[in-house]
């Protein structure tokens, strides 16, 4: 089960234009909240000074308690990962890199992580999540999380700071190349070579992952069937010592796409083109939600 929040019909209307306009990571959600850049910066470096607080570990706990409620409920009986043992040539911190589809979607990743023993898995997040509201927000706010804002000051103080100490912890870091959400869209988009310039820049490698999603029979919701997940742990990609982390940026972000259009190509034997139709929409039976 994947989470059906409203506003579907406009989210997949701004994904057919999008994607007809080759506009692969703009924004598709019609309710994700706007904030000001300066509000903004201020509120996630409130956020990060918190993070080593009391009250911050029993949030964290509180919302790690919650999404590994959801996983057993919905998940853990009808997802399944494949290709575990790729990780295997992985022997210290690594980034990791998936489909983003829905607000959980790192559900079946963080579960991966686990299963391989490296412990709970770190995603980089948009910094309008943070400012999300309900149970939903409080989630995204504070489940292992570090906060992205296109702030030159803070990507090369705190959020630096915040992915070393992560890395230097051997843990796997989630980002999304995509940038942002494209609610159950099945295909995987062009990415932006910011997860592959900090893989080069710290000498670790990328494990991309990809998605595939199979429609069941049973309504979740009125116009949306139940999906079930299969996360595929593709090949990893190491950087090139002999290049420049530029260089290796590019060869390694191109690499990703790749490996994921083959997988995708594997999965539901088709040729990826960006033709839009209600397929593109995992779970979606194509009438008007």
């Amino acid at each position: 089960m994947l989470l059906v929040t409203p506003g579907r019909s406009q989210a997949i209307e701004n994904i057919r234009r999008a994607a007809a306009e080759g506009r692969f990571n703009d924004k598709t959600e019609p309710f994700d909240p706007e904030w000001s850049p300066e509000a903004l910066k201020a509120d996630i470096l409130r956020y990060v000074d918190r993070m080593d607080s009391p009250l911050f570990k029993a949030k964290n706990l509180l919302a790690r308690t919650v999404v590994d409620a959801w996983r057993r409920r919905y998940s853990d009986g009808v997802n399944e990962i494949v290709g575990l043992e790729k990780i295997a040539a992985v022997k210290g911190a690594a980034f990791v890199t998936g489909n983003h589809f829905n607000p959980f979607d790192n559900g079946i990743l963080r579960r991966m992580a686990l299963d391989t023993g490296r412990g709970r898995l770190i995603a980089v997040s948009q910094g309008t999540n943070f400012v999300m509201p309900g149970l939903n927000g409080f989630v995204l706010r504070n489940i292992d999380v570090i906060p992205l804002i296109r702030e030159p000051s803070y990507m090369n103080g705190a959020f630096r700071q915040l992915m070393q100490k992560q890395l230097d912890r051997r843990r796997f870091i989630l980002i999304y190349p995509e940038q942002e959400m494209w609610f159950n869209y099945r295909k995987p988009r062009p990415g932006k070579r910011g997860a592959f310039l900090f893989a080069a820049e710290y000498g670790v490698p990328v494990i991309p992952t990809f998605v595939e999603m199979q429609d069941l029979p049973r309504l979740q919701a009125p116009s949306f069937r139940e999906v079930r997940l299969v996360l595929h742990v593709l090949d990893p990609i190491f950087p090139d010592p002999q290049q420049s982390a530029r260089e290796n940026s590019f060869a390694m972000c191109q690499a990703d796409y790749e490996a994921k259009k083959n997988c995708y190509e594997g999965c539901y034997h088709r040729a990826l083109t960006y033709d839009f139709s209600p397929w593109d929409i995992a779970g979606w039976t194509g009438e008007t939600p």
